[in-house]
């Protein structure tokens, strides 16, 4: 015999009915989005004043880099070059081909230089 909504113990009954409130639903992606959330890693001081080196010799040199920042979701990357330092505010000046942007000192986690494929690549 085929189940059927009136079968004992089946729960078709209710199947057509089932859904979730928008409400719910935000809850749901908010909680989701928040176990991949990154943790912000602590630099020590050898590291900043590497970081710093860079900085000023890609200044001197006036040649591109590519800046690992941190984000709580995702790798982020910019590629351009260093314009300006600002110490009193804790920011650099990252200029591009399409636009200028401030970066707080202490979101950055590496600076490299980029090789010739990865400055052909937009990044966000």
């Amino acid at each position: 015999m085929r189940p059927n909504k009136l079968t004992p113990g089946s729960n078709l009954l209710w199947e057509s009915s089932r859904m979730m409130l928008p409400e719910h639903k935000q809850v749901l992606q908010r909680h989701q989005k928040e176990l991949n959330q990154k943790s912000k890693p602590t630099l020590d001081e050898q590291q900043m004043d590497l970081l710093s080196q860079m900085i000023s010799d890609a200044m001197e040199q006036n040649c591109i880099v590519k800046v690992h920042l941190f984000h709580l979701y995702q790798d982020k990357y910019m590629i351009g070059k260093i314009q300006k330092t600002a110490p009193e505010r804790g920011e650099i000046q990252l200029s591009s081909k399409n636009n200028s942007k401030w970066i707080h000192f202490g979101d950055i986690l590496d600076i490299s230089f980029p090789s010739n494929e990865e400055m052909n690549i937009d990044h966000p």
